[in-house]
């Protein structure tokens, strides 16, 4: 895909755990619906990425705000617990309707199927 159009692409945070979600399902653990779904978990990660000199004029400086650990901790214990829990309901359940890696490289699936191209936000 072409980025050159754009100012600001948003996406996943690139470390390992994302890493290790799109490896379940090259090696058929989890279906595609499934990884859309945990890519979504508890919105952990997204990053944004200036692409352009027009983005990066419009960054202001707005205000700052100390981060107390003993209050920032806790609330990031309780949002990664959340999503790890979100995340094992979501790989222990079953996706009869899914699309599977093997559905994909058989062609057993078009690539315009809307279920391959459907919004990663839902």
């Amino acid at each position: 895909m072409d980025t050159s159009p754009y100012d600001v692409i948003r996406g996943y945070r690139a470390d390992d755990s994302y890493f290790s979600f799109a490896r379940q399902f090259v090696s058929g653990m989890i279906s595609l619906r499934q990884l859309q779904r945990i890519m979504c978990l508890g919105d952990l990660g997204i990053q944004y990425a200036l692409m352009s000199e027009r983005a990066f004029s419009m960054i202001r400086f707005c205000d700052w705000k100390r981060a107390s650990g003993s209050e920032f901790y806790p609330k990031r214990f309780e949002r990664e617990q959340n999503a790890r829990r979100k995340y094992l309901d979501t790989v222990n359940g079953f996706d009869s309707e899914g699309i599977d890696i093997r559905d994909l490289m058989a062609g057993r699936v078009d690539l315009n199927d809307p279920r391959v191209n459907r919004s990663w936000a839902e």
